[in-house]
């Protein structure tokens, strides 16, 4: 590094499924970023398309890979996980990928703010070619917007320290919203949360994704009401829906621009106006 300290180790892992399209560019963008203390995990779900070739014909320069049937993502990521060593750990879905030196920045971050345990960056929202760039951002953490659904991080931009992920016990896989449930576990377990202003990944939107589906998202809705009822520890009340929509008021108060062309290119990507 800079100040001639050695790089953090930073553990990469790819749950995919079917992502045969997709999977060689998430592959690449991070096994070229140049990084130079670096492991990547690959955890296929037993596709039954292409992807396993193609994951195969990078075995050389990955940790780990398996393709064999899994209880889903978050059962696909704890079993990536299990195997990895780094000191900063990182998820990325077979359809997303890193932008250029991301990872480099991610440890340049850690570096300048010791006290941080997660980090959460900025990113993209691409269609299927992986083209037409919406800019998507990170909010800076407050948990009381957070458990009024306006705090959100970019999950392909977000890293933790690998202590705080065993403190958190891994993944829930009990829910569609495993990453947001990772965010509150790490929350309640006292982790300090820190955003930067860095671009660092993009987040893949097409027909075929777990996002486009229409009983996904409402199963995510429904867990991720359970989440903050958890966190909360009471069920959520008529007072708490007022405080969601002031929030969510506020919020487009500050960026009306910002959010009206993401809700348009919801609508030209997933035919809706919302995730």
């Amino acid at each position: 590094m800079p100040d001639g300290q050695p790089w953090p180790r930073i553990s990469i892992v790819t749950p995919s499924l079917n992502q045969g399209h997709y999977i060689e560019q998430a592959i690449r963008s991070v096994l070229l970023q140049g990084y130079p203390n670096l492991e990547l995990i690959v955890a296929d779900g037993g596709s039954f398309d292409d992807s396993a070739g193609t994951i195969a014909r990078y075995e050389a320069w990955l940790t780990y890979w398996v393709s064999e049937p899994d209880a889903g993502p978050a059962n696909a990521l704890n079993k990536g996980f299990s195997a990895a060593s780094g000191d900063i750990y990182g998820f990325l879905n077979a359809d997303d990928f890193f932008l250029e030196g991301s990872l480099r920045k991610v440890a340049l971050e850690f570096q300048a703010h010791p006290a941080a345990d997660m980090i959460s960056g900025h990113g993209y929202f691409v269609n299927a070619a992986g083209a037409t760039r919406v800019p998507v951002f990170s909010d800076r953490w407050h948990l009381d917007r957070f458990l009024h659904g306006t705090c959100v991080l970019f999950q392909p931009a977000t890293f933790f320290r690998r202590s705080w992920f065993e403190k958190a016990k891994g993944f829930k896989a009990s829910r569609s919203t495993w990453d947001m449930e990772l965010w509150a576990d790490l929350a309640l377990a006292g982790a300090a949360f820190h955003t930067t202003d860095a671009f660092l990944a993009a987040f893949r939107l097409h027909s075929g994704s777990i996002t486009a589906a229409t009983q996904s998202r409402r199963d995510r809705m429904g867990d991720a009401v359970a989440v903050r009822e958890r966190v909360r520890g009471r069920h959520e009340s008529s007072r708490d829906r007022v405080r969601t929509l002031a929030y969510r008021a506020l919020r487009f108060a500050r960026h009306p621009l910002r959010t009206l062309r993401q809700r348009l290119y919801f609508h030209s990507t997933l035919g809706r106006w919302s995730l």
